[in-house]
């Protein structure tokens, strides 16, 4: 994957690769990681009741979801946003330390284990100026948060993650997202998106940059979902001195 022009802040991290992860997370002989997981369910029942099944086996401890079928209600910890189109899923008891005062359309944050994590959904049909205002929105309620993750089905295709072609959108999200220090993560050219259509590359993971070396992973996942959309699944060292409560049923 080819570098970003260096007059962009945000361009892809050169210490990353694709890498197989760990059956879980106690195969780490080091610090403990925070495992998520991101996919588009596609407002599919099946994917959805599925996904339970894929957080469980890969002990998943925050799934980040877009077009979900449905929301679900406690004791999920369930964050949603205002449409139905983004959310964020969390397990295994950790608490969710700040959530928004309230909810906005097509992206949900909430700060998990001290990290902030933002789901984001851009529909297709939104035209370029809609885009750009809702870009704005996003950014506008990560500024000074940190450490952050920005992660989601952006509907944007660049030859910067894998695409075949680079369309407007592309330079509005990285212009955007460059005011935040962003990183992207994505790497290589295997497909998150396989429809009637085609393929493409439209779910990307982006965090900040002083978050980069504490993401020790990060792939295409092989699992099947019952969506037209692959899970991408990665791994966050966490450095704070607490123990998180392990997502191993017994």
């Amino acid at each position: 994957m080819r570098p970003l022009p260096e007059t962009r802040s945000l361009r892809p991290s050169p210490r990353f690769h694709k890498l197989e992860l760990p059956s879980g997370p106690e195969d780490h002989p080091g610090p403990p990681m925070m495992r998520i997981l991101q996919l588009n369910i596609n407002h599919c029942e099946a994917a959805q009741d599925l996904l339970c099944d894929i957080i469980s086996k890969l002990h998943i401890h925050v799934a980040i979801l877009c077009e979900q079928y449905k929301n679900l209600a406690p004791p999920n910890t369930w964050l949603a946003d205002a449409d139905g189109q983004a959310a964020i899923w969390v397990h295994g008891g950790i608490p969710v330390q700040e959530r928004p005062a309230r909810v906005h359309p097509y992206f949900a944050w909430a700060r998990i284990d001290g990290i902030f994590f933002f789901s984001v959904y851009v529909p297709p049909r939104l035209c370029e100026m809609e885009f750009s205002t809702l870009l704005a929105n996003i950014t506008e309620e990560a500024r000074g948060r940190r450490p952050l993750v920005i992660v989601g089905d952006f509907n944007a295709w660049s030859t910067e993650w894998g695409c075949r072609e680079t369309r407007p959108r592309a330079s509005i999200l990285l212009d955007s997202l460059a005011l935040l220090d962003a990183v992207l993560l994505n790497t290589g050219d295997v497909p998150t998106f396989n429809g009637r259509q085609g393929s493409s590359i439209v779910d990307l993971t982006f965090v900040c940059e002083t978050l980069t070396p504490r993401v020790k992973s990060w792939t295409v996942s092989g699992w099947y979902t019952h969506s037209d959309h692959q899970a991408i699944v990665f791994e966050i060292e966490d450095t704070r001195t607490s123990t998180r409560p392990s997502t191993r049923q017994v």
